[in-house]
């Protein structure tokens, strides 16, 4: 009898392993997969939205990993960006903002998170660039270049980098040959890795430089 009890409560304990081993990593991967996935095929605001707001609910059970809070910020910086109510736009970033602070209380890749921030101060700038576009165009260049002291191969920062660049130029009516410059750098580095596998990783930002590239040669 004692033996079967001990047979039992074993057999138990290897149950309740092996759902404790599926509810973390092999759960978190599926969970962030299929988030990644729903990313890729966002176009609209919802669309974005929705995908914040999926990465949102992993980050709160994944509260040590920083890369739920990441994507979550992303996708909203991108829903943001693309926004057409000026209040809206403003909520939304304020909710992209608080998801990255999330994504920067725990251990983080630096670059990747100074980069994003760049992102969303220059996502500031469009909701009234009078006003704002001095002060956030300030800040965003900061953050940016911090990304790529840190990493100089960090193609996000170099890609956003040119994108407020060529804004700049624009705005002043000078030459976009700096802006053009950084973002080919980009696009090297883009190249050099397309096709590393590295889960979870941020590789977002290609399609965009190539977007920007023929800009360059119109």
């Amino acid at each position: 009898m004692k033996n079967t009890i001990k047979i039992m409560l074993t057999f138990l304990i290897l149950i309740l392993l092996n759902v404790k081993t599926y509810s973390g990593d092999e759960a978190y991967r599926e969970a962030m997969s299929a988030g990644l996935r729903q990313l890729e095929t966002a176009t609209s605001t919802d669309d974005f939205v929705a995908v914040a707001n999926r990465f949102g609910r992993i980050s709160s059970v994944e509260t040590t990993k920083w890369l739920p809070s990441y994507y979550a910020s992303y996708a909203m910086t991108v829903a943001a960006a693309i926004e057409e109510d000026l209040n809206a736009k403003d909520l939304k970033l304020d909710e992209a903002q608080q998801y990255l602070e999330k994504s920067s209380s725990v251990e983080h890749d630096d670059s990747e998170i100074l980069t994003l921030q760049g992102f969303i101060y220059m996502i500031r700038i469009t909701v009234d660039p009078a006003n704002k576009g001095q002060q956030y165009g300030g800040l965003s260049a900061q953050a940016l270049q911090k990304a790529k002291a840190i990493n100089p191969d960090n193609p996000r920062a170099l890609l956003l980098l040119a994108q407020l660049s060529f804004g700049t130029a624009q705005f002043f009516g000078s030459e976009i040959t700096e802006a053009c410059q950084l973002n080919d750098s980009a696009l090297e580095i883009f190249e050099a890795n397309d096709g590393d596998e590295d889960s979870f990783l941020p590789s977002w930002g290609r399609k965009q430089a190539l977007d920007f590239k023929k800009r360059c040669s119109e």
